[in-house]
């Protein structure tokens, strides 16, 4: 009942702003687009994302990097409400500041001022909302100072933007904010390849693969080795909670399977109970630092949450485990990916496909 309640609360908010923008535009009038712009005129671009979940930032790293390839010389600043915001993108060609709005906490409205003073005390060519969607994003785009505005042409669009292009259609949320610039900029689209990323350094890699290797010697003994090693996160909450009977009929399933695997989970606290005891486990408090140990293992596995994006950010094939959410708008990216609906299968069928991504990996 609780998370039903909660579902329709989310429901009526979303429907009450989306009626609130369509008002907007009525009485702001149509937005139009101009002529293409030009890469010439950009030297400074704002991203105006304020979001606090960690899938929706890292959602925006396609669109960070496409902005760094198409305007190699361009500063990027990206408005951001995610805590982690900083740590996650610092590594990302071109980005110069994230200006943090609070999510929650104390001070709550002088705090939110704060951050629209640091907004508007800097000029800039671009400023983009990447979602067609987003009150918070609008917001941005209209308080902020910049030549250009980019946007989504939708029925409720009412920033005053200078640069509107038609919406997309359903499209996964890190595909629709690179299509977005392409169209503005008239440049080809090539999405082959796209993916999440963090850009992580070498150093960084190479400690996570220690973390790895010390985690699954400490229970499978000296012979392990991070390429046994089956990362997963079984963590979720309200309804993308995956719950722990189905996590042990799974293991059970898939090491009948591979019994050289070594399940490795990844814990949000240092107090969370594992899964199972008999298992390694590691926990990072730093987003980078966990996911340079996921990159290091052999294959991970997730439900719909922050760190089965994270996991997607690396080359490890990543199996995400989807029963509340679309797929094709908030899945895994990566062509090494796998996504499954929880609803039409049982754990035996996702550990048989679990066992085709382990073994293709190899």
């Amino acid at each position: 009942m609780g998370l039903y309640l909660r579902g329709a609360v989310k429901s009526l908010r979303r429907n009450a702003r989306l009626t609130m923008g369509r008002l907007l535009a009525r009485l702001i009038g149509p937005r139009a687009s101009v002529e293409p712009l030009r890469p010439d005129q950009i030297s400074s671009v704002l991203i105006c994302r304020i979001n606090g979940r960690i899938g929706n930032t890292l959602f925006l790293t396609p669109l960070l990097l496409r902005i760094h390839e198409l305007l190699p010389r361009a500063t990027i600043d990206i408005t951001a409400s995610n805590a982690q915001a900083g740590e996650l993108l610092e590594s990302i060609p071109g980005v110069r500041r994230i200006i943090a709005f609070p999510h929650k906490g104390p001070r709550l409205v002088q705090r939110y001022f704060g951050a629209l003073r640091n907004l508007r005390a800097q000029r800039y060519d671009l400023a983009i909302d990447p979602v067609p969607e987003s009150t918070s994003g609008r917001i941005a785009l209209s308080l902020c100072r910049a030549r250009y505005r980019l946007g989504f042409a939708t029925g409720s669009q009412w920033a005053p933007l200078t640069h509107a292009m038609p919406e997309t259609g359903p499209t996964h949320q890190g595909v629709q904010p690179v299509l977005l610039l392409c169209r503005a900029f008239n440049v080809p689209c090539d999405l082959q390849g796209l993916q999440l990323s963090l850009c992580l350094r070498p150093e960084e890699l190479e400690a996570g693969r220690e973390a790895v290797t010390n985690a699954v010697t400490r229970v499978a003994g000296p012979q392990a080795t991070p390429a046994r090693a089956f990362g997963f996160f079984a963590h979720a909450t309200a309804t993308k909670t995956i719950e722990k009977t189905w996590w042990l009929a799974f293991w059970e399933a898939f090491l009948q399977l591979e019994p050289d695997a070594v399940p490795l989970e990844f814990l949000p606290t240092p107090r969370t109970p594992p899964t199972d005891p008999r298992f390694a486990t590691l926990h990072f408090p730093s987003t980078r630092a966990l996911t340079a140990a996921m990159a290091a293992t052999h294959a991970f596995i997730s439900a719909d949450t922050g760190p089965m994006h994270l996991a997607s950010s690396t080359a490890v094939p990543t199996v995400a485990l989807f029963q509340a959410t679309d797929p094709a708008i908030y899945g895994p990216l990566k062509a090494n990916d796998v996504t499954i609906d929880l609803t039409c299968t049982t754990p035996q069928q996702v550990a048989q496909r679990c066992q085709q991504v382990w073994r293709r990996s190899a």
